[in-house]
């Protein structure tokens, strides 16, 4: 433990460092710049560009650092510090731009205090870039969830094709753990174990499900059967096998038709590690063997 907040002290200082010398480096230059121009021929305009390039060059460099050095302290860094990455960047961007607008000969108060810039940011907030900045300062602010937080979110722009069987109608969800939220995108790892960068503008339109808010689970799902098959043997069986397995939940017929019965199974889970898949497993993996048996062999109990 001491040796991790020694290393990591290490690298704050000497990303701190580093900053601190870019920052004098710009500085220098840009005042080098202001003394040496007439020396150079440089007209105000050629002045003013020089200098927006050195700020951005500058800003691009201290983002990178930070993306290399810090944000890349994984989720275990805790929620604090994901939300200090998020405002971190913002308002390195925002002190990127004032200063590019400053280079350029444009008063940062009227920037800040003028009608006309609340008017364009206004009017570019239902844009896509500035709606998912947007989203994003409110992802952070009102937390749905952190990083490092497993997640399903259900959103309408990323439709599924319903299943046709079974029957019951299943969420068009996306799950994985939340690794990022920058200031465009909310990066999970998905189950599957690929990054799936999401607009924040959708994140913040969605339905999201917090796994790690919630130990206890609820999952449904149902099957058919042959109308020959004994209903309350494989009812009996499901409910020893939920027993087995420590689950507790119970079956019901719900549904019938001419051929066929329909039986759901109701289950109660609890741990942030177990998947839904995980749990049929256990309780298909027991009752198919039973299922065969009961369809291939005569009711017993006549």
């Amino acid at each position: 433990m001491n040796h991790n907040s020694r290393e990591l002290s290490r690298i704050w200082r000497r990303t701190w460092g580093l900053i601190i010398v870019l920052v004098l480096l710009g500085v220098v230059l840009a005042i080098s710049l202001d003394f040496s121009k007439t020396a150079l021929g440089l007209n105000k305009n050629y002045t003013q560009l020089i200098k927006a390039l050195i700020i951005l060059v500058v800003g691009g460099l201290i983002s990178y650092i930070l993306e290399r050095h810090l944000f890349r302290l994984g989720p275990d860094s805790g929620t604090r510090s994901s939300s200090l990455r998020f405002f971190v960047r913002l308002v390195l961007a925002l002190v990127v731009v004032l200063s590019i607008l400053a280079a350029f000969g444009v008063g940062i108060s009227s920037v800040v205090f003028g009608g006309a810039f609340f008017t364009v940011i206004v009017g570019l907030a239902g844009q896509t870039m500035f709606g998912n900045l947007i989203a994003g300062i409110a992802l952070v602010i009102f937390r749905p969830f952190d990083v490092g937080n497993h997640i399903t979110f259900v959103a309408w722009q990323y439709p599924m094709l319903m299943p046709s069987y079974p029957h019951d109608a299943l969420k068009p969800g996306y799950s994985g753990i939340v690794t990022d939220v920058n200031l465009m995108y909310t990066t999970l790892r998905t189950d599957h174990g690929l990054p799936m960068m999401v607009p924040n503008g959708i994140i913040i339109q969605a339905a999201i499900e917090n796994h790690n808010r919630s130990l206890q689970r609820q999952i449904r799902f149902r099957f058919d059967l042959p109308l020959s098959t004994p209903a309350e043997t494989v009812i009996q069986a499901t409910r020893r096998i939920l027993q087995t397995h420590n689950y507790p939940g119970d079956a019901w017929v719900v549904d019938v038709s001419p051929t066929t019965y329909s039986i759901a199974i109701g289950v109660h889970y609890t741990g942030q590690d177990i998947r839904e898949d995980q749990v049929k497993h256990h309780i298909l993996g027991d009752l198919v063997p039973i299922l065969d048996r009961l369809t291939t062999e005569p009711d017993p109990t006549h």
